[in-house]
């Protein structure tokens, strides 16, 4: 039968009817529309016979695929199990078949990365640094290099089998592989090992003790080379059995090593990075094989991207040439993905479709649907005004760091507030207000309090929650992890801490702190450990309503009726009330049972009555169950399809169209736009 037309949803949205049995047919789509760029990009991968493939590893979105030669990116990490790539590799005789190594395991795709599954989940790199070259193809086999487990490897005629370890480097974090000589080397946090007649033997003569990590190894042609991350470049002498470095020559040197990249047709023209922990970031190249050096600068940013806090290099992860060209390179860093056509001495960069981003908050103006504001981890605010397509940094008279929520004043949309977690700063709550709709801001922060925080493990301090009360403009409240709840009623000149009877003041999650939006003087306050918190007095006091300890975390009221509030808990459960919070009652979501899974993003329609979206994240980071969506007023879930990487969920916002559409922002994969509509059977 044909879809229902738009009379169906008209009906619906202007008399508010419940939607008996749609969330059985719902239909979602989803759009891209956060920034370009903004994270770590790990890995590149390059198809051999059709250069215009490439595959970009990221350290939390899992995989990006350009089928044009690295112009545009698309997400591809469907079915994906963690989503901080080690390493990806293609097939060479079968380009279809794409291996990634990833922290949640070892997985394939058939399909040029349009579904992945999961080969092993013991088979994995945590590790936060890598190296380049940690799945490799030779002949007859795939060889998988671990951070833990050691080397293991598949018939590469049957990627879908079994790997089988390949015993002696158990005890070794491995950095790189690569085949010099007919014989497989490994570049380890312990040196070098030569894997002879199923026996590994150190080949590190020439290596100063002190001088083992060895960040990357490659062999071209003739030539074998290593990275050592203390000491810089040394190259195999076969005639007398040795390492002999291949000192830098240019100035200043940088205090560690990261990224290596010889070029396979040219072994005399090799580029090296420096690590991206250490400050300056610097990039190195020789075309005489290491006889003399120069420092690449010229990094070009591209005018029509975002502007992010940096504007520049910052620390190279990996650098891939395209084969068939002599000139031309992509390389990835904790920013961007570059790319150069003249062999590295001019980089321009690359941010179509690679948004890398992990989203705190997202706002849309009251008064102007299509002016997005976008709370972000490390670019800070980020503002569009034309419903995502383009977007400017707005941090004014804000310290850089991790945006964690803005709100905007109904009263007057261009006063907002926002709250911020600057890098490393942990001794005063980062309050912000602008006037003048984001353009400028000014401090209305203050310290927090003396005392030491408890040892555990889920309280950091960090603030979490900003609400306003929606008929004051003066009065807001701050809520953190670890000290509880503050609050002004002069716009942030004063502030005192409200945190009487609020007993387990560790609050966290989205909208884990509200105003009541009828009464003003009633809040709602989630805590980790401690559950639910009601004040009826603008905080003066608390009372607890939930009888359990437990982990709560995202609450949404609801707006059709504000005795409803809906809490999101650990272990696939929600709390659910109807009388303000006197009587709960549990929910659980139709998915499968974890204990790192958590219900954590919760949002009602704010038209549809009914109707409220659930998000949910895994504590390790893992691929989560998803998004869901209740018609009956959280009642009953069900799960909706997700065609993106089931990356944690950390806040959604729903709009006024029709049909029901909004934007659910995530723990890596940036903002994307979902549109409901219901299928007719």
């Amino acid at each position: 039968m044909r879809r229902l037309q738009w009379i169906v949803w008209a009906a619906a949205f202007f008399f508010q009817m419940p939607f008996s049995g749609w969330a059985q047919n719902a239909h979602i789509s989803w759009t891209p529309s956060g920034y370009g760029g903004g994270g770590r990009f790990t890995a590149i991968e390059v198809d051999a016979r059709n250069p215009q493939h490439i595959y970009i590893g990221s350290d939390v979105a899992g995989i990006f695929r350009s089928r044009d030669g690295g112009n545009t990116f698309a997400l591809t990490g469907k079915g994906l199990q963690g989503f901080c790539v080690a390493d990806i590799a293609i097939n060479p005789k079968a380009p279809h078949q794409v291996v990634v190594l990833t922290d949640g395991g070892l997985h394939y795709s058939l399909n040029q990365g349009d579904d992945w599954n999961r080969l092993s989940d013991q088979i994995r790199y945590a590790s936060r640094y890598s190296g380049s070259r940690l799945l490799l193809f030779t002949q007859q086999s795939l060889w998988i290099g671990t951070d833990k487990n050691g080397l293991f490897k598949l018939p590469i005629s049957d990627l879908q089998s079994a790997p089988q370890p390949v015993s002696g480097l158990e005890s070794v974090q491995i950095n790189g592989l690569t085949v010099y000589d007919g014989y497989l080397y490994a570049g380890t946090s312990k040196g070098v090992f030569r894997l002879a007649d199923k026996i590994w033997t150190a080949r590190n003569t020439g290596l100063p003790s002190d001088a083992m990590f060895i960040a990357d190894i490659a062999s071209v042609q003739n030539t074998l080379v290593l990275l050592e991350k203390n000491r810089g470049l040394f190259q195999w002498n076969p005639s007398f059995q040795i390492w002999e470095p291949l000192a830098i020559s240019t100035q200043p040197l940088p205090t560690a090593y990261k990224s290596l990249f010889v070029h396979p047709g040219n072994s005399r023209l090799i580029l090296v990075g420096s690590h991206p922990e250490n400050w300056p970031h610097l990039l190195f190249k020789t075309q005489d094989g290491g006889k003399t050096w120069k420092t690449l600068q010229s990094f070009h940013m591209d005018a029509k991207a975002p502007r992010n806090w940096t504007r520049t290099f910052t620390g190279a992860e990996e650098i891939a040439s395209v084969p068939g060209s002599h000139n031309t390179l992509f390389l990835s860093d904790w920013w961007n993905v570059w790319h150069s056509t003249d062999a590295g001495e001019n980089w321009v960069q690359k941010h179509y479709g690679l948004q890398n981003t992990v989203v705190n908050d997202l706002k849309i103006h009251p008064k102007q649907a299509d002016w997005l504001y976008l709370c972000t981890a490390d670019n800070g605010l980020m503002i569009s005004r034309d419903a995502g397509k383009t977007w400017n940094r707005a941090m004014n008279g804000v310290a850089d760091g991790n945006a964690q929520e803005i709100e905007i004043s109904r009263n007057n949309p261009s006063r907002m507030v926002l709250l911020m977690n600057p890098w490393g700063k942990k001794d005063r709550i980062h309050v912000y207000e602008s006037r003048d709709a984001g353009a400028t801001w000014r401090d209305i922060g203050f310290s927090v309090p003396p005392e030491k925080l408890p040892g555990f493990g889920y309280v950091d301090g960090l603030a979490t929650n900003v609400e306003r009360d929606p008929l004051i403009d003066d009065i807001l409240y701050i809520g953190t992890n670890g000290y509880g709840v503050f609050k002004t009623i002069n716009g942030g000149k004063d502030w005192i801490r409200i945190n009487r009877g609020l007993d387990t003041p560790y609050i966290k999650g989205p909208g884990a702190l509200r105003v009541h939006p009828r009464s003003p003087s009633t809040l709602y306050a989630s805590t980790q450990t401690g559950g639910v918190y009601k004040s009826v007095n603008g905080g003066n006091t608390w009372e607890r309503l939930t009888v359990e300890d437990r982990f709560t975390f995202g609450m949404a009221i609801d707006p059709h009726n504000p005795s409803h509030v809906v809490v999101g808990c650990a272990g696939n459960t929600l709390l659910i009330t109807h009388d303000d919070g006197r009587r709960w009652k549990e929910v659980r979501l139709p998915a499968t049972p974890h204990a790192n899974l958590a219900v954590y993003g919760l949002e009602f329609h704010p038209d549809v009555s009914g109707l409220i979206l659930a998000g949910t994240i895994r504590y390790d980071v893992q691929a989560t169950e998803g998004l869901f969506i209740s018609t009956d007023n959280a009642e009953t879930f069900k799960k909706l399809t997700m065609d993106v990487p089931e990356v944690n969920i950390n806040t959604i916002t729903l709009t006024r169209e029709n049909p029901v559409s909004g934007y659910v922002g995530f723990n890596g994969t940036g903002l994307l736009r979902i549109v409901l509509k219901e299928i007719s059977g």
